[in-house]
């Protein structure tokens, strides 16, 4: 679902993939991630390329009440 939802035209991340790639074909993305976390969990390791990353705190509501 979260795949669907990038938007076209963006870059997905610091690797600049195109969102259209990851959009072309769901199912293909989603096996490649789901094979590359379940390899991140069973070695117990990260690939030092993947520990970088950026944090983006998403506003959901007003930001000027603290209801977020």
């Amino acid at each position: 679902m979260a795949i669907r939802q990038i938007k076209s035209a963006k870059a997905a991340g610091p690797e600049n993939i195109p969102a259209e790639a990851l959009k072309s074909d769901v199912e293909v993305t989603t096996n490649i991630l789901h094979l590359l976390f379940k390899k991140i969990c069973e070695e117990e390791k990260v690939a030092m390329d993947l520990k970088e990353g950026q944090l983006i705190k998403i506003a959901r509501k007003d930001l000027s009440k603290c209801e977020n």
